[in-house]
């Protein structure tokens, strides 16, 4: 009987200690320098294998020093299958300060279960000097513009110069660059480098049709005797994209299937010219001269589109009677609809060449209510909604104060959200896009709540999620985008503990579930943050 007792203790004992458990990966860490100048900059190599049960779908690095700063974060793949591996590169700006200092290192990686997992640590000692000296063993170059057009093709050159009175052998080499760039051509690399021998490399590298700000980087790996190394450097690119600037021909190319939402003749279809008596058409030429001024050296689709929206904030003051579909007449009234403005910006982005449209509800009847402008870039569709003040991405419109009304409409009263797409102006012609707004919502708002997060945050994040059923998840998640800042967001983390964020959700939610919610969920973030009287 005893003993038949203590197994079960036993094998008790060895669970809580964590014995059976594996860890889902093997992780290792490693810098490139241990000794930087002031303000310079050095590279954290993590090496991830999946050793876990599950792909894997995410990793964070936490720094525990403040004097260390990420500049930039790699790309994690959509899913690291198990048994596959990963070397990810985190660009890091040293402190002003010279002097000794212990950089510690975390790692928390999450699974596709939504699982979060911590426990991988590294710790360096970094001397911060200004007499930081390049490596003695081999020198690494990379070189190249310092910006690029979108769409254009272009040379980067990588030196490889050995500085040792012996041949090194060269293992590998990766070249980092901006998302959507992309690798036309590249020279092989040899074997080796002999003995104070010198190497150049030619990429010929394409740009996206996007802005992109950011560092690229090459990452070379080389064998001395039996010791394997690696050496990194980067160096800062721009790349600027105005559709404006491009022929038809670089257009279709650029936007594809999107390109008819520049060409369309027409902003909204049958019903609502029937309703308003207007016929929505414009003079592109006119309106696309007087969009050039406004928005002067805009760089991107986004710029361009916030200049836009920044000179009709300047320019007219806001109503709700609208009066014509024209743009051209639309231009000269001092007050206009909020379906008037939406009308102009759209007919604006389209003048310059930036694929618009105008996205509303519909119930079957009436398809003009809530209208919003949605423009399109490489990285997919943005949203400019006038009356609520917002532009930015669908995603971070989404997780705005103004959408969670807007799924409310959807969800429970049965309304679509339709994309106007007239060919003829003969009634209802438009097309369903609601899946565009609430398809894997939940996963969206969690990417862009997390992203606001500090990093050391996220983990807490996904402990409350995990401890609440869907529909409070969802309500969780539109609270907490709702922040008006990222301080506010992250003191509210930082201060409550698991279980008073998940009682506070449960409560309200039960509270307000069956009610009609506030355009402005602001109201609601204000009450669970306990900032109302």
């Amino acid at each position: 009987m005893r003993k038949a007792i203590l197994v079960p203790l036993l094998i008790l004992i060895v669970v809580v200690s964590g014995c059976l458990f594996k860890p889902p990966a093997e992780v290792r860490f490693s810098i490139d320098r241990t000794v930087v100048a002031p303000d310079g900059t050095l590279h954290v190599i993590v090496f991830v294998n999946n050793t876990g049960k599950v792909g894997l779908t995410g990793a964070t690095l936490v720094l525990g020093d403040e004097g260390f700063q990420i500049l930039q974060e790699p790309k994690f793949p959509d899913v690291l299958p198990v048994g596959h591996s990963v070397q990810l590169v985190w660009i890091l700006k040293a402190p002003a300060i010279p002097g000794y200092y212990n950089l510690k290192l975390s790692l928390e990686l999450t699974d596709e279960l939504k699982r979060t997992w911590t426990g991988f640590y590294g710790q360096f000692r970094v001397f911060v000097s200004e007499g930081a000296a390049p490596s003695d063993e081999l020198g690494l170059g990379i070189s190249g513009p310092e910006t690029l057009h979108g769409g254009e093709t272009s040379t980067i050159t990588v030196t490889i110069k050995n500085k040792l009175e012996a041949p090194i052998d060269l293992l590998d080499i990766r070249l980092d660059l901006l998302d959507g760039m992309r690798v036309v051509s590249a020279d092989a690399l040899p074997e080796s480098i002999s003995e104070n021998g010198k190497i150049t490399l030619r990429y010929t590298v394409k740009a996206p049709y996007a802005y992109r700000k950011g560092y690229i980087s090459t990452i070379l790996r080389y064998k001395i005797g039996s010791s394997e190394k690696s050496v990194i450097e980067s160096v800062p690119l721009e790349v600027t994209w105005r559709p404006w600037n491009a022929d038809s021909g670089t257009l279709k190319d650029a936007y594809d299937l999107k390109y008819h939402w520049i060409t369309d003749g027409y902003l909204v279809d049958g019903y609502w010219s029937e309703r308003y008596n207007s016929t929505p058409t414009f003079n592109r030429t006119e309106l696309r001269n007087l969009t050039l001024k406004i928005i002067g050296n805009a760089s991107s689709e986004p710029g361009a589109a916030k200049a836009i929206y920044g000179w009709m904030m300047r320019t007219y003051s806001f109503g709700d009677t609208t009066s014509t579909l024209e743009p051209d007449k639309i231009l000269l009234q001092d007050r206009l609809s909020y379906a008037e403005g939406q009308i102009l910006t759209t007919a604006m982005l389209r003048s310059i060449d930036i694929p618009a449209r105008i996205v509303t509800l519909y119930n079957g009847t009436d398809c003009t209510r809530r209208p919003v402008t949605e423009f399109y870039t490489t990285d997919g569709w943005y949203v400019v909604d006038i009356e609520h003040g917002f532009i930015g991405s669908l995603e971070e419109y989404l997780a705005s104060p103004y959408f969670p009304r807007l799924y409310q409409i959807i969800t429970e009263n049965g309304y679509r959200m339709v994309a106007q797409s007239p060919t003829e102006l003969s009634g209802h012609e438009h097309v369903d896009v609601t899946g565009d707004f609430i398809a894997n919502l939940e996963d969206r708002l969690i990417s862009v709540v997390s992203g606001r997060l500090k990093p050391e945050l996220r983990s807490k994040l996904t402990m409350v999620l995990n401890n609440l059923n869907e529909n409070e998840r969802l309500y969780a998640l539109f609270l907490l985008s709702s922040a008006p800042n990222n301080d506010d967001l992250n003191r509210v983390m930082e201060e409550y503990s698991t279980k008073k964020i998940e009682q506070n959700v449960k409560t309200m939610y039960e509270f307000y579930r069956d009610m009609e919610w506030s355009d402005d969920f602001t109201r609601y973030w204000k009450i669970f943050a306990g900032d109302v009287g």
